[in-house]
């Protein structure tokens, strides 16, 4: 269900965050309205659900970072027999919530001290950040931008998927991108940010909980700061490792200024 959450996240933030009613805020609510057929949908059947033409269709999933209304529609992933409203995640009882959560704080506890000093020494000498936070974990990457801003670094948090993808073009090798992925869903070859990532300069940090994405090579610095198994409880533990990451940071400030 991942790939479609992160289709609903983008199209809730385009709407969002759409100054004026226009086509394309249009276009988002009605897909919205029909994303549990998204992928049965032609190009001209979502044309006509949405009162446009095709060519409009194209525009606007560009416009959110898709290469066209395939595209799209293949980031949709359903399987058969799941209900669209059924709960994602099984909700956990307050004994499997602590032990998932202490299991991931103590992988947390186990990172090197070296290698948490070394994205510390990355982030303060980094001209120009962008954090990528996807899905629901949009709202801690916020959180990290803003513990950063209060000791003195600003950095960038789009909540637009689209908005994130082109904030990726104008790099250089003196900035930063911390990437924060939990399962990893959002590194599919379906995704045009995966793309993104491999052209984009500067320094790369991915944070989560899958052992799997080691094997990216675009990245040159990999946290995993919990278990995959763990991840319904990813939005307490990435507030944990930031809270570990700012006091490293601030401590690398006070030693370098003082």
């Amino acid at each position: 269900m991942g790939k479609l959450e992160q289709l609903i996240y983008t199209l809730l933030a385009y709407i969002n965050n759409s100054l004026n009613k226009d086509i394309n805020y249009y276009i988002a609510k009605s897909l919205l309205e029909h994303i549990n057929r998204i992928e049965s949908f032609s190009l001209d059947t979502v044309a006509e659900a949405c009162n446009v033409a095709p060519s409009t269709i194209n525009r606007f999933c560009k416009r959110i970072g898709f290469k066209n209304f395939s595209n799209l529609r293949n980031s949709v992933s359903i399987p058969m027999g799941v209900n669209l409203y059924e709960k994602a995640e099984t909700e956990l009882s307050t004994q499997m919530f602590l032990k998932q959560l202490n299991e991931n704080i103590e992988m947390i506890e186990n990172i090197p001290i070296l290698n948490i000093d070394r994205i510390v020494n990355q982030i303060h000498q980094s001209r120009r950040i962008v954090i990528l936070g996807f899905e629901k974990n949009q709202i801690q990457a916020m959180e990290l931008q803003k513990k950063l801003f209060l000791f003195g670094k600003l950095c960038e948090c789009d909540t637009n998927l689209f908005k994130q993808i082109d904030a990726l073009s104008d790099l250089s090798d003196e900035d930063m991108i911390i990437t924060i992925s939990i399962q990893g869903n959002i590194l599919s070859y379906h995704f045009p940010i995966m793309e993104k990532l491999k052209t984009a300069k500067g320094k790369k940090l991915l944070i989560t909980f899958s052992s799997d994405l080691y094997k990216l090579e675009i990245f040159h610095d990999i946290l995993q700061c919990g278990k995959i198994e763990n991840s319904g409880v990813s939005s307490f533990t990435l507030l944990r490792l930031f809270d570990v990451l700012i006091d490293r940071y601030h401590r690398f400030s006070v030693s370098n200024f003082s």
